[in-house]
C-alpha cells in the first residue's frame, strides 16, 4: 500500500479572519494562530508514516508579501527532505500572484509542475506518477486536464490540478473541468486544490480543504487527507485535523438554543478552540458568549457567515 499526504490551499501568512475579541474570550491571535495551524499540518505530515507529499495549489496567500511566510514554506520543504519524503506540488491562483512563490528554494526531493503543459514526476520507490501542471493565469479559462498525459502502466498515477470544477463551491471559475473528465484519464487519484472544502467528489477526485479557516464560510476541522492507495484500487481517504481553530455555525434563536447546540458538541480530538459564528438575533451575542465562558476553548463572534472566493 501507498500512503500519500494531500494538501492544497495552505495561504501561508494569511490572517484569521473575522476572529472574535472580547474580555473572556480565548487568546486568538490571527496571525500567529494562522503559523500554527501550518506548523501543526507539517509536523502530521513528518510523523504519518508516509510516502509522499502532494500539495495541490495556493502554498502562499496573495496579498501576503512577507519574508516569514517565505521561511516557513522553505523551512518544511526542507524538513520534508531531509526527512525522505518527496513532493510534489503546483501552483495556485494567489502562487501566481504571490510575489514569494519565485523566491521558494525547492529542494531535490521537491518537484514543481510547469505552468505550460502538464509534466510528470515518478517516484519509483513508492512506484507513483504524479502528473500535474500549474496555474499560469490566475483565471485560467480553460479546462487543463486536456494537457495530461496517458496514465503510465506499473504506477499509481495521481493527477494535481487547482480547479473550480463546475464552480458549485466557488465564485471564482478558475481551469473549469468536470468529474467525468478527470476520471477519463484513469488516473487512480487526483489531488485537488482551490475549493477550501473537504469534497469527495468521487472515489477518485477531492478536495483537501483549506489547512486553516481563514474566511467566516470555513466551517469544520481543517488539516490535509490522508490518502492510501491499496490492492483493491479505489482511494482510501481520512481526513487529519491540525488546525487549532475552528469554526462552527451556531445556529440558536434562544439561550436556550445555544446551550443545546454547545452541550451536544464534540470537539475534535486535537482539541482546538472553537469559534462560534452566531445565526441567529443580534441581541443573543453576550448571553451566548456567557454560555461559551463556561466551556474551555469556546469564543462566539456576532454576525451571520457569508461567502467569500477562494
Amino acid at each position: 500500500m501507498v500512503v500519500l499526504a494531500h494538501v492544497a490551499d495552505v495561504h501561508i501568512g494569511a490572517r484569521l479572519r473575522g476572529m472574535p475579541d472580547y474580555p473572556g474570550s480565548p487568546d486568538i491571535d490571527p496571525v500567529e494562530l494562522a503559523y500554527a495551524a501550518f506548523d501543526a499540518l507539517v509536523a502530521s505530515v513528518l510523523r504519518g508514516g508516509y510516502d509522499g507529499v502532494l500539495v495541490a495549489g495556493d502554498l502562499f496567500d496573495r496579498g501576503v508579501p512577507d519574508s516569514r511566510a517565505l521561511d516557513a514554506a522553505n523551512a518544511a520543504l526542507a524538513a520534508f527532505d531531509d526527512a525522505g519524503l518527496p513532493v510534489a506540488m503546483i501552483l495556485g491562483n494567489h502562487d501566481v500572484e504571490s510575489a514569494l512563490t519565485r523566491h521558494l528554494r525547492l529542494p531535490p526531493g521537491t518537484w514543481l509542475a510547469p505552468g505550460d503543459g502538464a509534466g510528470t514526476v515518478r517516484w519509483p520507490d513508492a512506484g507513483v506518477a504524479v502528473h500535474g501542471r500549474s496555474i499560469a493565469d490566475p483565471a485560467e479559462p480553460h479546462d487543463l486536464t486536456e494537457t495530461y498525459p496517458a496514465r503510465e502502466t506499473g504506477f499509481w498515477n495521481v493527477g494535481l490540478l487547482h480547479t473550480s470544477l463546475t464552480g458549485g463551491w466557488s465564485k471564482r471559475a478558475l481551469a473549469p473541468t468536470t468529474v467525468e473528465n478527470l476520471e477519463r484519464t484513469g488516473y487512480d487519484y487526483w489531488a485537488l486544490g482551490h475549493v477550501h472544502h473537504r469534497i469527495a467528489d468521487s472515489a477518485r477526485v477531492a478536495y483537501a480543504g483549506s489547512v486553516h479557516p481563514s474566511r467566516r464560510p470555513e466551517l469544520g476541522p481543517r488539516g490535509h487527507l490522508r490518502v492510501e492507495l491499496g490492492a483493491d484500487r479505489t482511494p482510501r481517504l481520512t481526513p487529519v485535523d491540525t488546525s487549532p481553530v475552528v469554526r462552527e455555525r451556531l445556529l440558536a434563536q434562544t439561550a436556550d438554543d445555544a446551550a443545546a447546540v454547545f452541550a451536544e458538541y464534540r470537539r475534535p480530538a486535537h482539541d482546538p478552540i472553537v469559534v462560534w459564528t452566531l445565526d441567529g438575533p443580534s441581541s443573543l451575542v453576550e448571553p451566548a458568549r456567557e454560555l461559551a465562558a463556561q466551556y474551555d476553548g469556546f469564543a462566539v463572534a456576532s454576525g451571520r457567515t457569508g461567502t467569500e472566493e477562494p
